[in-house]
């Protein structure tokens, strides 16, 4: 720490009755000095008068103060100089809080600063100051501002988004409402149509299944007259179900136009091919034995076949053929007429379990040819 004047005044105080005491202890006694010689030379010396120390009054110690108070405050204005400096490249710069940071280390030094161009300084950064907050302000407002407007905007858009896309959707779901009641139109008239085309069906088969031929009476006198009661017809016991289900007997024709699957089919493609042939596709076939070889040979592959007996009154029915052999067979002959149901022989038909060389065998075959359906009313073993 630096003495102060009081301190220092002490000290040379000090100092000078200690240089007292010595001149009073000195040896020699300057009055009885002898004068030199002539002839003796001397160095010159130069008498150096004694600076007394200044003594020390309030007015030395007024200066004293006066001279620190100004070297002080001149510190502190290039103090305050350097902060306003300062100040003023943050304002510039646009830090508003390193601004108030330095206005806050100033505000307590102001009070001591003389210069009025500090003082106009502080008050021109001051007001610079405000302007600049009132100024960020505004971009802050204006920034919110434009904020909220694109916030708007985009909901505005997002709402136009979405209303568009409900409008879409609406579009599509009326869209989809219209087709699907087209569907369910054109549905039920595909229903009414198929029902009605069902119904038309029915009759066409109930009809095929009722009219019976002119003269029917005769048909009937000679299955009669040789003994003939039942009709035969032979499938494998899978087909029985389908057969119950679709209310009786179909042509293999039939079921293959109409969509309707045989289980386990009887027939190959060489017999079909052969009934195309003969015309004899939309017939069931019926025969007069009930131990037909093709049977047979079915239950030789593992097939287990059910013989269905048939009520002979189909044969009566209106477009009924008889044939006098295995319709598959090139030498036969078929026809809806009398004559050809008497040209079956009959006797042949009632023999059982003939070899392939028996002259009866092929006769054993003769067969009737129901026109497209026997409903299950005509079976009696179903």
């Amino acid at each position: 720490m630096p003495k102060t004047p009081y301190e220092r005044l002490d000290e040379r105080k000090k100092a000078a009755k200690e240089e007292k005491d010595q001149i009073k202890t000195f040896s020699i006694e300057w009055y009885r000095l002898d004068k030199p010689k002539l002839e003796e030379t001397k160095p010159v010396e130069i008498f150096q008068p004694y600076q007394m120390a200044e003594t020390l009054n309030l007015n030395t110690l007024k200066k004293e103060r006066l001279k620190k108070e100004a070297h002080e405050l001149k510190l502190l204005e290039e103090n305050v100089k350097s902060l306003l400096t300062s100040t003023e490249r943050a304002i510039n710069g646009r830090r508003t809080d390193e601004a108030k940071n330095t206005f806050g280390k100033i505000l307590d030094k102001m009070a001591k600063v003389k210069d009025s161009s500090i003082r106009q300084k502080h008050q021109e950064l001051q007001i610079k100051y405000a302007n600049l907050v009132a100024e960020l302000e505004r971009e802050e407002l204006a920034k919110l501002a434009e904020e909220k407007r694109r916030q708007e905007a985009e909901e505005k858009k997002q709402k136009e988004v979405e209303e568009k896309a409900r409008r879409e959707k609406e579009k599509q779901e009326s869209k989809e409402r219209k087709r699907r009641e087209a569907e369910a139109r054109r549905l039920a008239d595909d229903a009414l149509k198929k029902e009605l085309a069902e119904q038309s069906e029915r009759k066409r088969l109930l009809s095929l299944s009722t009219e019976l031929k002119e003269d029917w009476q005769s048909f009937k006198q000679v299955l009669d007259e040789n003994r003939v009661k039942y009709l035969y017809h032979f499938t494998d016991v899978r087909n029985i179900p389908s057969i119950k289900n679709h209310g009786g007997l179909l042509s293999w024709y039939y079921c293959h136009t109409h969509g309707i699957t045989i289980p386990c089919q009887g027939g190959d493609y060489d017999s079909r091919e052969l009934d195309k042939k003969f015309g004899l596709e939309d017939y069931v076939r019926l025969s007069f034995c009930d131990d037909h070889p093709m049977k047979w040979r079915l239950e030789q592959s593992g097939s287990i076949m059910k013989v269905l007996r048939i009520k002979v009154d189909v044969a009566l029915l209106k477009d009924t053929q008889f044939s006098d052999m295995n319709a598959a067979d090139k030498r036969h002959t078929h026809g809806k007429t009398l004559e050809h149901l008497q040209r079956v022989d009959f006797d042949a038909t009632r023999m059982h379990y003939l070899k392939s060389e028996d002259p009866n065998f092929k006769p054993h075959q003769a067969e009737v040819m129901v026109k497209t359906f026997i409903p299950l009313k005509y079976i009696e073993n179903i």
